[in-house]
C-alpha cells in the first residue's frame, strides 16, 4: 500500500482515483467542487480541506484538473499545491495542460527539493475506469521508475517521450489535435456522402480497408455517431480547449499550421454556437447541418 494523493477528483480524476482505493493504496483527496469530494468519499477516499493539505500528506499525488487555468490555480494559491509540497515528494501532473505551465511548475517543484513528472493520457473515461490508460511521460527516466507502480494501476501502456516536463503536454496536444482535425474532416467527408445519396455504412466498410481509415471512421463513428449515441465521453469544449493550446504552442513558434487554425474554426463554432458540453462525436452531425446537409431523420 502507498499513500497517494489525488487533487481533481471529475470524471478522470475519479476513475483513477477509485482504481488506486481499488488496488488497496490509501488515497487524500481533494477538489474545489462539493459534490466531487462527495464522490471522492463513496469511492473510499479520506477527503482532505485543500490541495495543500493533500500534497503535505502525500508522498506521491496526482493532479488532474480540466486545463491548466485550474493547474496553477491548484499549484499558485495560499492553500495550494506549492504551499504544501514536501522535498522528495513526486508530484505526477496528468492534466491535459499547456508545456509551458508544466515546465515551470516543475522548476518551482525541483526548487521545493520534488519532482514534478509530467504525464498527461489518453484514452477517456473509459479507458480511466478500465486501467487502459496510455500514460505520455514527459521527465527524467529515473522519476519514471519511482512512479511506475502507481501508473501502472492507471494505464496498460506508458510511454516516455522526452527527458523535460512540458515533452508529455506537447506529445497530448499534438494526438489530441490529430483526433480533432481526423474526425472533423471525416464530417465533412460524410456531408459529402450524404449530399451525393451515398449510404455510410458501406461507405466506411471501404474507408476502413483502405488509406481513408483513422480512428474517427473505425470507432468514433460507428460506435458513437450512427448508434446515436453520442456518449464517447470527451465533449466539443475539451477539443477546443486541446486545439487552442495546439494553437498557442505554433504561434509561439511562428509555425503557421493552416490545418490546426481551420479545424479549430470548425470546432470553435460547434462551441460558439451552444454546443460545447455536447459529446465530441456529435460534431458530425453539426458539421452536416453547417454545410447544409441533412442528417439523422431529417435526410
Amino acid at each position: 500500500m502507498q499513500v497517494v494523493g489525488v487533487i481533481g477528483w471529475g470524471r478522470m480524476g475519479g476513475a483513477m482515483g477509485l482504481r488506486l482505493v481499488n488496488a488497496g493504496h490509501q488515497v487524500f483527496a481533494f477538489d474545489v467542487g462539493r459534490s466531487a469530494r462527495q464522490a471522492a468519499q463513496s469511492a473510499g477516499a479520506t477527503v482532505l480541506d485543500s490541495a495543500k493539505e493533500v500534497a503535505e500528506r502525500s508522498p506521491a499525488f496526482i493532479t488532474m484538473l480540466p486545463t491548466a487555468t485550474e493547474v496553477e490555480a491548484a499549484a499558485f494559491s495560499a492553500d495550494g499545491v506549492l504551499e504544501g509540497i514536501k522535498p522528495g515528494a513526486l508530484w505526477l501532473e496528468m492534466t491535459s495542460s499547456k508545456p509551458s505551465v508544466t515546465g515551470r511548475l516543475a522548476q518551482l517543484a525541483g526548487q521545493r527539493q520534488a519532482i514534478l513528472l509530467d504525464c498527461p493520457v489518453s484514452g477517456g473515461v473509459r479507458g480511466a475506469r478500465e486501467g487502459r490508460l496510455t500514460v505520455i511521460v514527459g521527465g527524467a527516466s529515473e522519476a519514471l521508475d519511482r512512479a511506475r507502480p502507481l501508473l501502472e494501476n492507471l494505464g496498460d501502456r506508458i510511454v516516455r517521450v522526452g527527458e523535460r516536463p512540458g515533452e508529455g503536454d506537447l506529445a497530448k496536444t499534438i494526438n489530441n489535435m490529430l483526433s480533432a482535425i481526423n474526425l472533423a474532416a471525416a464530417a465533412e467527408a460524410l456531408a459529402l456522402a450524404r449530399a451525393g445519396g451515398l449510404a455510410i455504412e458501406p461507405l466506411l466498410e471501404v474507408v476502413n480497408w483502405s488509406t481513408g481509415a483513422s480512428n474517427a471512421t473505425q470507432v468514433k463513428i460507428p460506435d458513437y455517431v450512427l448508434t446515436d449515441r453520442f456518449d464517447a465521453g470527451f465533449t466539443i469544449a475539451q477539443y477546443v480547449k486541446d486545439l487552442d493550446v495546439a494553437l498557442d504552442f505554433a504561434r509561439a513558434r511562428e509555425v503557421p499550421a493552416k490545418l490546426l487554425s481551420d479545424a479549430q474554426d470548425i470546432w470553435g463554432a460547434a462551441a460558439a454556437s451552444g454546443h460545447g458540453d455536447d459529446d465530441h462525436t456529435a460534431i458530425v452531425p453539426l458539421v452536416a447541418a453547417r454545410l447544409g446537409v441533412p442528417w439523422g431523420s431529417e435526410a
